[in-house]
């Protein structure tokens, strides 16, 4: 599944910069495009949307780790930093959130890490402070890189954006692909049907529908429980065609049940990505 997803991820990736390299001829620079900044084991940018009609800007980080490294996801796992962005004031922006597509499972049978060994692109959303002036996104990202080493990683990005500028082509396509890569919303194929806590409330049972296509063996389950930890791997049990039962607990020592709990789950699965939070029973 680890492959598949990979492959999964960096098709929408490619295509998203041949619809760049198609655009450029007609686009005479990429002007909403911070430098690339690097460090041991990677490199990042910053590139922005100008604002809409309502102040919005959108926009996403892309990192690119270098061969054998990795970034990490929102939240790391076992280990890690999570990616931070924390805007500078007086640019005109706030920033209003920061989205992550599905990560890699990193599993080492002791270790459990969730994140990026391939160029990603996390979309941000910001909103200006005086809608319809210039904006300076003035940005300080904090990352981590690993391989054997872990580095901590700051850079400092500016962007500037104004609702003069004219949206180009090239940097829209790539702005909606990160927005494509996403996880998306449950549906009718896709879904959490339950969410029960076992009788000592240090477990949760999850019966999951999946896509046509979704091998069950190949499934990757993440939960984050209401402390914002990941909960432990799962074990699994297929019901029936179509469904997966999977079954995770809190980790060693800690003392919350999860019964009338909120849980975040995330499953990839059939080359899609599903998330969204349960009410535990």
């Amino acid at each position: 599944m680890t492959m598949r997803f990979k492959t999964f991820t960096q098709r929408f990736i490619l295509t998203a910069a041949a619809i760049f390299a198609l655009a450029a001829p007609a686009v005479p620079a990429f002007a909403a495009s911070s430098p690339w900044i690097g460090t041991k084991g990677g490199k990042l940018r910053l590139v922005a949307l100008p604002p809409d009609a309502q102040g919005a800007i959108r926009g996403f980080v892309e990192i690119a780790p270098e061969d054998g490294w990795h970034t990490y996801w929102k939240v790391p796992g076992s280990g890690g930093i999570p990616p931070q962005i924390t805007i500078r004031e007086g640019g005109n922006v706030k920033l209003e959130r920061i989205d992550f597509p599905a990560p890699r499972v990193f599993d080492d049978g002791k270790l459990r890490d969730f994140g990026y060994d391939a160029r990603v692109m996390l979309p941000i959303t910001l909103h200006q402070e005086s809608v319809g002036a210039p904006s300076s996104i003035n940005a300080s990202i904090f990352i981590g890189l690993c391989a054997d080493i872990c580095v901590p990683f700051q850079a400092d990005v500016s962007v500037k954006v104004s609702p003069e500028d004219k949206v180009k082509p090239a940097e829209a396509a790539l702005v909606n692909a990160a927005t494509a890569l996403l996880p998306e919303a449950p549906g009718a194929d896709f879904s959490v049907e339950d969410a029960r806590a076992t009788q000592d409330g240090q477990a949760l049972v999850l019966k999951l529908r999946l896509p046509e296509g979704a091998d069950a063996d190949t499934t990757d389950v993440i939960v984050i429980g209401p402390d914002g930890q990941p909960l432990s791997r799962p074990t699994r049990k297929v019901a029936d065609a179509g469904m997966l039962s999977a079954e995770v607990r809190v980790p060693a020592g800690a003392s919350t049940g999860l019964t009338g709990k909120t849980v975040s789950v995330l499953v990839v699965a059939a080359s899609r990505a599903m998330e969204t939070t349960v009410n535990v029973r």
